[in-house]
C-alpha cells in the first residue's frame, strides 16, 4: 500500500463546509412595570384633622377611589369641609390684619371686616370652582378621558381642599408680617403671592390625579388641556377676587363691603408693586 492510500485512509471523510451563522433572535424585552397599586383600601378616618392628613398623606387612596367610583359622596364632603375650614381660617387672619394697619375707620368696622373677609375667601374658592367646572368637565369628556361628572367634581374639590390647606398653613406667616409691617402695599402683595402659591399647588394636585387616573374606562387628560384649565382658573379666580374686594382695608378708603368695579386685578397689583418699590403707601 502506497503512502497516498495510507494517508487517505487515515484522514477519513472530508469535513462538511462551514454553515453560515443563523441570525439570533433578539432577547425578549421586559414588559413595562405595572403602575403602583394603592394597596388595601384604608377606611376614611373620622374627624376633620384626621381626614386632612388622609388627603395629604394618602393621595393614592384618593386616586383609587376616584378611579373606581367608590365613596365619591364621602370624598366630596371631606374635601368641602377641609376647604371651608381652611379658607375661613385664612380669611379671618386677613381680616384681622386690618386691626394692625393704619386704616382710618371705626373699631367696630375693623372687627366687622374680620367676619366679612373670613366669608369672602371660601366664597372665592367655591364660586371659582362653580364657574370653571362646566367647561372643564365638557372639554375633558370631549378629549376622551371618560371621567364621570361626580368623579371630576371629587377631583376638583380635592384640588380646592389642597389649595386651601396650603393657604391656611401660611396664616401664621401672614399674621406675623401684619404685626411687623405697616405698608399696605406690601401686605396686599404678600397675600397675592400666598394665594398664587396655594392656587398653583391645588391645580398641581388636580393635574397629578388626572395624569395617574388609568383604568379600563379612563384615559389620562391631554397636557394641552391641563394648561388651558390652568389659565382658566387663573383668569376666573383673579377677576372674581377683584369683584369681591376689599379683603384688606385701604388706609385712605372708607369702610366698604364691596368696592366699585373700576380697573382690574392686574392693574391693582401693578400699582401696589410700583408704590411698594418706591417706598410709598396708598
Amino acid at each position: 500500500m502506497s503512502d497516498e492510500e495510507k494517508t487517505k485512509g487515515q484522514s477519513g471523510p472530508q469535513d462538511a463546509p462551514p454553515r453560515e451563522p443563523q441570525p439570533q433572535a433578539p432577547p425578549p424585552t421586559a414588559a413595562p412595570p405595572p403602575p403602583p397599586q394603592p394597596g388595601p383600601a384604608l377606611p376614611i378616618p373620622r374627624g376633620l384633622l384626621a381626614r386632612m392628613d388622609f388627603l395629604l398623606q394618602q393621595p393614592e387612596q384618593v386616586m383609587a377611589r376616584v378611579r373606581e367610583g367608590r365613596d365619591l359622596g364621602v370624598l366630596c364632603v371631606l374635601f368641602f369641609q377641609v376647604a371651608l375650614l381652611n379658607s375661613l381660617i385664612y380669611g379671618a387672619v386677613m381680616g384681622a390684619s386690618n386691626l394692625l394697619q393704619g386704616a382710618e375707620m371705626a373699631m367696630h368696622h375693623k372687627l366687622a371686616l374680620i367676619g366679612i373677609t373670613a366669608l369672602k375667601v371660601p366664597v372665592l374658592f367655591l364660586l371659582t370652582l362653580a364657574i370653571v367646572f362646566p367647561p372643564i368637565y365638557v372639554s375633558n369628556a370631549l378629549a376622551g378621558a371618560r371621567l364621570g361628572a361626580r368623579q371630576m367634581a371629587a377631583v376638583l374639590l380635592g384640588g380646592m381642599a389642597v389649595g386651601s390647606t396650603l393657604l391656611a398653613s401660611l396664616a401664621t406667616v401672614a399674621f406675623f408680617f401684619a404685626l411687623t409691617s405697616v405698608s399696605y402695599d406690601f401686605i396686599k402683595l404678600l397675600h397675592v403671592a400666598f394665594f398664587a402659591y396655594a392656587g398653583f399647588g391645588g391645580l398641581l394636585f388636580v393635574i397629578k390625579v388626572l395624569t395617574k387616573l388609568r383604568g379600563a374606562h379612563i384615559r389620562p387628560t391631554p397636557l394641552h388641556l391641563q394648561v388651558a384649565w390652568l389659565l382658566l382658573y387663573v383668569f376666573v379666580g383673579t377677576q372674581l377676587a377683584w369683584i369681591l374686594r376689599p379683603f384688606i382695608a385701604s388706609p385712605d378708603e372708607p369702610f366698604e363691603v364691596f368696592r366699585d368695579r373700576t380697573g382690574s386685578f392686574y392693574e391693582g397689583v401693578q400699582r401696589s408693586a410700583v408704590l411698594f418699590i418706591r417706598g410709598q403707601t396708598e
